[in-house]
């Protein structure tokens, strides 16, 4: 491709429209969900909170969830021999959270691009990463969502559901990372007419899956994901002590309970939303499932409301504004590299 070509296509993953259109989105969702927990109520519970020091400490916890799987990231690119300084590779991983409000994220596929401007690396090679990270999320997820249930219950319908979602990320992982499905299915998609020009790609995107989505890989990933995402949760855990009137979490039998309730709302809630291919990041699908478990659980409306907005804002739309620091990063160093080039030449 072109350089033309494939900085088009860059612009139409990072669109600011689409991102307004999202924000407005969730601005609506937001607002029905206030009227919905009486919003009298709700902004009494804003203005109690002591927000000088409890958004920076869950912003440091929402960043050590990004730090924990960067690891999981550069374990993936060592898998397929892709080498990058650290201050390349974490800046583009962090870029691709402008696009963390795609369906199911998968608009972080951009990080292929960034990747190729480093050292021209194929996008086709970096590009399945994405998928690979977004699999091994998803059974994280999971994991988190039925460890703490168990803790919580002992059995349900709300279990079965997430058990049924971590069951099809396995089987999908198990299927693209099979030689067999390139060699039966896309393999001969690609040995005759208009996709015979991608057939090059496909053989690339398949070594990639297979290196980063095999039994090891996967088990690696997903491990390595638990505890990034667990960060998120304890997030919802301090809010739900404030907000309830425990204060900072003690570690006493009711603050666990409280700590497993918030995980499997947390994580439940982030997978269902994974799967919600036409909710945008999740919007929508994360809010109404979090609320009614809150609910269910016997938070009132109004805590219910307010902590999914917040945890929401210092998780998803707080990577949003990370992202577009770091892709600022990105774009600079990929000046300086064109300007560097035609001086060395």
């Amino acid at each position: 491709m072109s350089e033309t070509e494939t900085s088009d296509q860059e612009q139409s993953f990072i669109s600011l429209g689409k991102l307004l259109a999202m924000v407005i989105i969730a601005v609506a969702v937001y607002l029905v969900m206030i009227f919905i927990g009486d919003w009298d109520t709700v902004v009494s519970y804003l203005v109690a909170i002591e927000w000088w020091w409890i958004l920076p400490v869950m912003m440091g916890l929402s960043f050590m969830n990004y730090f924990i799987r960067y690891i999981k990231w550069q374990y993936y690119l060592n898998r397929i021999d892709v080498k990058f300084s650290h201050k390349d590779s974490f800046s583009i991983f962090l870029a691709g959270f402008t696009l963390t409000v795609s369906p199911g994220k998968i608009g972080e596929m951009v990080k292929g691009y960034f990747c190729r401007d480093v050292d021209g690396t194929p996008v086709a090679k970096t590009v399945p990463v994405v998928i690979s990270e977004r699999v091994t999320d998803l059974l994280a997820m999971v994991l988190l969502a039925g460890f703490s249930f168990l803790f919580i219950f002992s059995g349900g319908n709300q279990i079965l559901m997430v058990a049924a979602v971590g069951g099809l990320a396995v089987v999908g992982a198990v299927v693209v990372s099979n030689k067999r499905f390139y060699d039966m299915i896309l393999k001969r998609m690609t040995s005759f007419g208009p996709l015979k020009r991608f057939q090059d790609s496909f053989d690339i995107i398949e070594d990639t899956m297979v290196k980063t989505l095999s039994p090891k890989p996967m088990l690696v990933g997903t491990a390595i994901s638990v505890p990034g995402w667990f960060m998120e949760c304890i997030e919802l855990w301090l809010l739900l002590s404030i907000l309830t009137g425990a204060g900072i979490p003690p570690l006493s039998p009711a603050s666990l309970v409280l700590l497993a309730q918030a995980t499997f709302i947390h994580a439940s809630a982030s997978a269902i939303g994974a799967i919600v291919i036409f909710a945008p990041g999740g919007v929508g699908a994360y809010e109404g499932y979090a609320g009614i478990a809150m609910v269910s659980l016997g938070f009132i409306p109004a805590i219910a409301t307010v902590s999914t907005i917040l945890i929401r804002f210092v998780t998803l739309w707080f990577s949003v504004i990370v992202g577009f620091v770091a892709l600022g990063i990105v774009t600079k160093r990929k000046r300086d590299r064109n300007c560097e080039t035609p001086q060395q030449a």
